[in-house]
């Protein structure tokens, strides 16, 4: 048997399909904005910077919503990590996940389209949740490999 490759450490926000409602929202006004010009509309000065005030808004906070929330999957735990400056980790170890109960993936039918999905870890009536990631699927097989492997230490690298 092969051994065991070094396994990098992960980092993954959530995915930018997640906001898309916010990114359509800034779009249709940028649109606006661009024909109004081009058309030679002119709007009054308090109207206009309302209008580029909401696109910036509507763009932070998706951007803000991502990098506030991060999760990284190292060689024997999963981390969440909540906020900027002040900061919530959480920490599930894979050696006591070895005997998980449940690990799901929820969809809706636009995220299975768009190929983003929660991840739900269940363990001991306690649950841990990724949420909003793009191809959810694969990060579950990541998530189970990384649990074969604290099963079994013997295989570890040399």
């Amino acid at each position: 048997m092969e051994p065991e490759t070094e396994f990098k450490p992960m980092t993954f926000l959530r995915s930018r399909k997640a906001f898309l409602i916010e990114y359509f929202c800034a779009g249709i006004l940028l649109v606006f904005l661009v024909l109004a010009y081009a058309f030679g509309l002119v709007l009054k000065n308090y109207v206009l910077y309302v209008l580029i005030a909401l696109i910036v808004i509507f763009i932070a906070t998706a951007e803000l919503s991502r990098v506030m929330l991060r999760y990284k999957i190292v060689e024997d735990k999963l981390v969440t990590i909540e906020g900027l400056i002040k900061q919530n980790k959480k920490n599930i170890y894979f050696h006591p996940l070895g005997f998980v109960p449940d690990i799901n993936v929820k969809q809706s039918r636009l995220q299975r389209v768009l190929g983003i999905g929660t991840i739900s870890v269940t363990m001991g009536g306690e649950n841990f949740q990724i949420k909003d990631v793009d191809y959810p699927h694969r990060i579950i097989d990541i998530i189970e490999e990384r649990i074969e492997a604290s099963k079994h230490p013997e295989r570890k690298r040399e």
